[in-house]
């Protein structure tokens, strides 16, 4: 039987996790896992299939980092690494020379410069980006699933397991780009809006993806790395370093960066190292998961009562009657056209202000075309039954489809 070490890394989007024996040699690395926010019940089955895998009575200590870490120690009664300082113990680790870890996952970037040394290290310098999403995995998560429905001309709701499948094409179609669109991305809200302006202004969809990439990595430099000078070996680190268009947007700032075998397990391999070093000693029960274990999401986290409509009367039957006119009989109506940045609503309403047409589909980051297929199916439906007195239009992308309509007015989404 051999003495096992696991080091279970539980961060803001994934769970990794790796097996080493007494010497620090790695038998074990789990699959990336994403926990969608169901940390504990994705932490049971780990610790399950590696008992199964291993043998329960082979495990002399399990510890844990990552942002979920030092709750799931607690609950196990196990040990807890700071991330920060397993992260540097994996990549010394993997690459004992390493002077430079540029580190991105889902919810921190960070970078750590390491003075030269003997088979140890000393952390000359380190920064951290502030209480942002911009430049992290989970950021590039949300806009994947946000531009879906313009990857597939169609419209989907993205959910957790298609994500990853979602997130492939996303960098496929943006590693296609020779020429990455100007995306800034110092603030997350700043740069949805410049991705929604390009968009709108119907700039390739390729183009956006790299832009968005390649201004996280302007941002970083700019942020994080500022004046230091960055001395190899350099090792990208974290989630983001199996995004291949990442890594090629920060090659265009250090074309020696690496990117290390297990790069998303080297914080669980640096917890698992630091149990090995420490004489830690533990064996966590699955079991102990199970609903209100002391320090456990259901024991800790207050929740209220369930919100409930009880004062407002709800129809959900939003249809309209039926449209008057026929034949030589027409209805005078007016166009009004909400093309925003991931809808576009059309209302037509009659002489009295009466809504007598409507429609609401996604915008998939391509107004011009959405706004031709609407009319054209208004067209076939109603065509023969209204006169057109006038088109005016609003949202973000209101200009645009007013010059493509020669729309009557243009307003301002505010004013509207």
């Amino acid at each position: 039987m051999v003495n096992c070490f696991a080091g279970i890394d539980c961060g803001s989007v994934s769970i990794n996790a790796v097996v080493i024996d007494g010497a620090g040699k790695l038998l074990y690395e789990a699959p990336y896992v994403r926990h969608s926010g169901c940390v504990d019940e994705k932490v049971r089955a780990l610790l399950r299939e590696l008992a199964g895998r291993f043998g329960p009575d082979s495990f002399q200590a399990v510890a844990f980092t990552g942002i979920h870490g030092q709750r799931l120690g607690e609950v196990f009664d196990a040990p807890f690494e700071v991330e920060t300082v397993a992260q540097i113990l994996g990549a010394v680790h993997v690459e004992p020379a390493v002077r430079t870890i540029i580190s991105v996952g889902g919810q921190d970037t960070a970078l750590f410069q390491l003075a030269a040394g003997n088979g140890s290290w000393n952390l000359e310098s380190f920064a951290m980006n502030g209480p942002c999403a911009s430049g992290t995995g989970s950021f590039i998560d949300q806009q994947a699933e946000r531009l879906a429905s313009s990857l597939y001309g169609r419209q989907v709701r993205p959910d957790q397991q298609q994500l990853q499948s979602i997130l492939d094409d996303f960098i496929k179609l943006g590693l296609t780009s020779e020429t990455p669109a100007p995306v800034a991305c110092r603030c997350t809200v700043f740069t949805k809006s410049d991705m929604i302006h390009l968009q709108n202004k119907g700039e390739p969809l390729a183009n956006i993806i790299a832009g968005l990439h390649y201004g996280n990595a302007a941002n970083y430099v700019s942020t994080i790395v500022g004046n230091r000078t960055l001395i190899s070996p350099q090792l990208l680190v974290g989630g983001m370093a199996s995004n291949p268009l990442q890594v090629q947007a920060f090659r265009t700032y250090y074309p020696e960066l690496r990117v290390p075998p297990h790069h998303t397990s080297l914080g669980a391999l640096g917890a698992a190292l630091q149990a090995v070093e420490q004489g830690w000693r533990n064996r966590p029960d699955a079991d102990r998961l199970d609903g209100g274990a002391k320090g456990s999401g259901e024991a800790s986290i207050p929740r209220a009562a369930l919100l409930e409509l009880k004062m407002t009367a709800f129809d959900s039957d939003n249809s309209l009657p039926p449209l008057n006119g026929s034949g030589d009989e027409t209805v005078t109506v007016w166009l009004g056209m909400d093309v925003g940045s991931t809808t576009t609503k059309y209302a037509l309403i009659d002489m009295e202000g009466t809504l007598v047409h409507k429609s609401y589909v996604p915008t998939r980051g391509k107004p011009i075309e959405v706004t031709r297929s609407l009319l054209t199916a208004m067209q076939k439906e109603i065509g023969e039954r209204v006169s057109l007195a006038g088109i005016s239009t609003t949202g973000s992308g209101r200009q645009v489809v007013g010059d493509f309509l020669g729309a009557d007015l243009v307003i301002d989404e505010i004013t509207a």
